[in-house]
């Protein structure tokens, strides 16, 4: 019987245990093995004007590509800086390095997320979460590798039968898909209605940000840095006050 309390104590799961493993394990790895995957794909992005060049024989003078990129860092610099802060609280660590190396992060790594840690009731934060969202992640990104390979082999033959209602209504893909990641963004551990308002600032604020750049065009080119950093600022306002008032209620 003794033997028997042993295993199933050893058997119970230890979170402090976890956490530790979590913090000085697990996302070691992940920071190592995403900084070293990103930057391989930095150098494959250069084998196009490698092949170009040297194989090919064609030439540009190197004032072109400074130019160019230049121009590039310019025109992307804001989204490079918002994009991953905007994602990384849904994404996570792991999430974020897999997000940009595959692509589409805001129309499929960032709602896959978001449901599988809605429907596991957790958040990236914990190492459930985390593991979960990786899964979830991964797994997107080997769908989205088979649907493109079927549609890049049969794409053009399956939009040859497809009606005409049926393509015109691909343009909606993206109204349809920002109401759905709204609902699991809200739809949290307390229910749709009481995160729909604890969710109503940051709404209310992005919604008059997009009124106002849309109607200043010297701040249309940095509309996401600026509702990024106003709702990072609101987010903090918010989480003074309410530590403030948990303070003051334990007092």
């Amino acid at each position: 019987m003794s033997e028997m309390n042993v295993n199933n104590t050893e058997a119970v799961y230890d979170e402090s245990k976890a956490q530790s493993d979590y913090a000085e394990t697990f996302m070691p790895k992940v920071h190592r093995i995403g900084r070293g995957t990103l930057f391989i794909s930095l150098l494959l992005t250069f084998l196009p004007v490698v092949w170009f060049i040297f194989v090919k024989g064609y030439a540009a003078p190197a004032q072109s590509f400074i130019t160019v990129a230049i121009t590039i860092f310019g025109l992307n610099l804001g989204i490079w800086i918002t994009e991953p802060l905007a994602y990384w609280p849904a994404l996570g660590s792991a999430g974020t390095y897999i997000g940009y190396l595959s692509g589409n992060v805001g129309a499929q790594r960032f709602p896959v997320a978001l449901n599988v840690q809605s429907a596991m009731r957790t958040t990236i934060h914990t190492p459930r979460g985390q593991v979960a969202t990786i899964i979830g992640i991964a797994a997107s990104v080997f769908s989205n590798l088979i649907l493109l390979l079927v549609f890049i082999l049969a794409g053009e033959q399956i939009i040859k039968v497809l009606p005409e209602a049926a393509i015109a209504s691909f343009s909606f893909v993206m109204v349809g898909l920002i109401p759905a990641i709204l609902i699991m963004a809200i739809n949290g551990q307390n229910g749709i209605a009481k995160g729909f308002m604890e969710k109503l600032p940051y709404i209310l604020l992005t919604i008059m940000l997009k009124l106002m750049i849309d109607h200043i065009p010297a701040l249309m080119a940095w509309g996401m840095a600026i509702n990024v950093a106003l709702c990072i600022a609101l987010g903090y306002i918010l989480f003074k006050r309410d530590s403030k008032k948990d303070e003051q209620a334990a007092s």
